[in-house]
């Protein structure tokens, strides 16, 4: 008997120095090393993530460089981020942990706070405002709105989250057409789970009957379908806050297609370089769905502020090609829409894949009149353009159960052009970021 309970308590005892040895805290990372190793590209303003144990346990934590320049961190999921002014392509940086007990008053430096009342969340960074995720379910799906530039200058519409003082003068149309585009958002035209063998029918441009039994999670009237938020969690932190939401997008009927996790990382960068990573995971929970080919969708969309469209708009994809006539649907690491500002000057915004991504590098419904996705489903669309004719003349696809599809995306807001800011640099550093190393 004794010899069980000693047996016993040696197991527990064993059991409890394992556990407390795997659960290295934030104050243990104190005095380590860090080492960089630049990408491909020269880097400004880079996320670098090293793993790490343990979470911040009340602590500041942050990284010196040797010329004492000082990097807040966030810890969270056993990584540690930093934002680094800059990453020499190859080169090498060295930078030691430091750790320090958080202040009662501390603010850290992306603030995610609630509205009271409201399934709304203000994101600010080093306490200048920068978007709001709106996430009732009295929508048909979250947006962000407004996205913020330097000097408190939207890059997207307000419309029709706001109303237009004058929406027949200098604006016009352009400020209050397609109302289903909310600034910044998630969205695809046709989607529905598959029940039978009419369901495998190809859709796209010329089968019109393989589009029947589709949902529209795009439009926002009739028989549209819905964005249902379950879940939404948030937090603050110094290299980046996030928010990270448990969607369901569902037929008209409320009937449930497809599982969507939605995680958008808003990070510590300058304001005329703001940078937001934005993370989708489908989940196919009630059995096979099916994508369709169709040019109307984004998995990450936006709609640019009216006075920078048409003839004012600049659209730059990874070649240096530029206009509607050469970007629309063209595959491209990366889309820029910039233009000059009244009174403000030049801005814009680039959405950068992934090479993990499906079907990388995306295509891009872009338009001059200000809308921008990513689209890797419409090809049968995409191929009226004389450029696109090496894409297959079909791009629907099924997304079977049991095996979730990622998507990863980052958004760039910056100050100048696309070829001033640097949007290819920033995509090869987003694509193959620097390693770092922990000692």
């Amino acid at each position: 008997m004794r010899m069980a309970m000693t047996t016993m308590m040696t197991i527990a005892m064993i059991g409890l120095l394992l556990l407390l040895a795997g659960s290295a805290s934030a104050a243990d990372l104190n005095g380590q090393t860090i080492t960089v190793t630049g990408g491909k590209a020269d880097g400004q303003n880079v996320p670098v993530t090293v793993e790490c144990d343990g979470g911040n346990d009340g602590l500041v934590v942050s990284a010196v460089d040797k010329a004492g320049k000082k990097y807040p961190g966030t810890v969270r999921n056993g990584e540690l981020t930093l934002v680094l002014d800059a990453v020499p392509a190859h080169n090498k940086l060295e930078l030691t942990v430091q750790t320090a007990p958080k202040p009662a008053d501390y603010k850290q430096r992306v603030e995610l706070k609630k509205k009271d009342g409201a399934d709304v969340i203000d994101v600010t960074i080093d306490g200048v405002f920068f978007t709001s995720y709106y996430y009732s379910n009295e929508n048909f799906k979250p947006y962000l709105w407004p996205i913020m530039s330097e000097g408190q200058v939207t890059v997207t519409r307000d419309w029709p989250m706001k109303e237009i003082e004058n929406p027949t003068g200098s604006e016009g149309k352009d400020a209050t057409d397609h109302k289903h585009h909310k600034s910044m958002w998630s969205a695809f035209g046709e989607i529905k789970l598959i029940k039978s063998e009419k369901d495998l029918a190809k859709s796209g441009k010329d089968n019109q009957e393989g589009k029947v039994g589709f949902t529209d999670c795009w439009m926002e009237e009739k028989e549209a379908g819905y964005q249902h938020s379950g879940e939404v969690t948030f937090g603050s932190g110094d290299a980046y806050g996030w928010i990270h939401a448990k969607n369901v997008w569902q037929t008209h009927e409320h009937e449930p297609i497809v599982t969507e996790e939605r995680e958008y990382r808003f990070y510590a960068s300058p304001e005329n370089a703001r940078l937001v990573d934005v993370r989708l995971v489908f989940s196919p929970d009630y059995g096979d769905v099916r994508f369709g080919d169709t040019k109307e969708g984004g998995l990450v969309s936006l709609r640019m502020r009216p006075d920078i469209c048409k003839d004012k708009a600049i659209i730059t994809n990874e070649f240096g090609e530029q206009g509607e006539d050469k970007c629309w649907g063209k595959p491209s690491r990366w889309c820029d829409f910039s233009g000059d500002i009244p009174g403000t000057g030049l801005r814009g915004l680039a959405v950068l894949d992934h090479p993990d991504n499906l079907r990388y590098p995306s295509s891009w419904h872009v338009r001059n009149y200000g809308l921008m996705g990513a689209n890797v489903f419409g090809y049968s669309y995409f191929r009226e353009k004389e450029y696109n004719k090496s894409l297959p003349e079909n791009g629907d696809f099924i997304l079977k159960k049991g095996k979730p599809l990622p998507m990863n995306y980052r958004v760039y807001v910056h100050g100048g052009n696309a070829e001033t800011a640097k949007v290819n640099d920033q995509q090869v550093n987003f694509a193959t970021p620097p390693k770092a190393v922990l000692k």
